[in-house]
């Protein structure tokens, strides 16, 4: 309980922070209306053209929804691997890794109020556009508890991932390429990009087995069209990845940590 509190602390602070200046990151968070207009006009045309009323069992509403939910978790992800870079270049790195409590834990605590209040703004800025277009969504108010379950596992993988990344700082200072290639990688097999459902059949098959579309498109995918077989193997899925990836994780921290080279200061 001693744990919990410390962490809830930090992450409570860091939540009243953002909170007091709600209007930073209202404005950081606009942008979501030009990416939102873009895709409504841009699949638009897509549907129009080819003269369908589904492609891959989406409508145009279900995918402009999917677009909206896809953007809320990807512009709200942690992005503490930045941070720990630039900890590991100034050399105050030093510092926070003898403070009282797990380094990781404590970027997850912190962000988990930045999260929050980023997938509010832009979700409810992104959604009076979405709804001009596409009316409400069908989602079930008895499966939204779910899909919610599903964005934050999706979120935690997301975080393993960014950790990860973050920690090879230790040994190579800038990790801003492996940073690139992985947005890229969920930009494209994470369904960030398009729904995984409209990719090739053997890209598809990929794409499912791998962790990227457990980030971004599973929660999405449920959230505008829910099945229980779907979810039961998202969760599946997930539940094992995070097993992977937090196992590697825990080795590269000790790995890492033996080879850090501090600088600055």
């Amino acid at each position: 309980m001693v744990q919990v509190r410390k962490y809830g602390a930090i992450t409570l602070t860091n939540l009243q922070n953002q909170l007091a200046y709600v209007w930073d990151a209202i404005g950081r968070s606009i942008f979501i209306l030009m990416i939102m207009y873009i895709f409504v006009q841009l699949w638009t045309a897509v549907y129009e053209t080819n003269g369908a009323t589904e492609i891959a069992g989406l409508t145009l509403a279900n995918t402009i929804w999917y677009f909206l939910f896809a953007e809320v978790i990807e512009l709200s992800k942690f992005r503490h691997d930045t941070v720990i870079s630039d900890e590991v270049k100034d050399g105050s790195i030093a510092y926070t890794l003898v403070r009282p409590y797990n380094y990781l834990a404590y970027h997850f605590s912190n962000g988990l109020g930045d999260t929050f209040v980023k997938m509010l703004l832009v979700f409810l800025l992104g959604a009076p556009i979405v709804l001009v277009y596409a009316g409400l969504p069908t989602i079930s108010l008895l499966h939204l508890p779910l899909v919610l379950l599903v964005t934050g596992l999706a979120l935690l993988l997301d975080f393993c991932a960014a950790s990860m990344i973050g920690l090879m700082a230790f040994v190579m200072e800038d990790t801003f390429s492996l940073r690139l290639i992985y947005q890229k990688l969920v930009f494209i097999l994470g369904g960030l990009l398009i729904p995984v459902d409209f990719l090739p059949d053997w890209l598809q098959r990929i794409a499912r087995l791998l962790p990227f579309n457990l980030t971004t498109y599973a929660p999405a995918k449920l959230f505008v069209a829910f099945s229980w077989a779907q979810f039961w193997q998202i969760l599946l899925l997930q539940g094992v990845w995070l097993l992977i990836l937090g196992g590697l994780l825990a080795l590269q921290y000790r790995w890492a940590a033996q080879r850090l080279a501090v600088n600055g200061g």
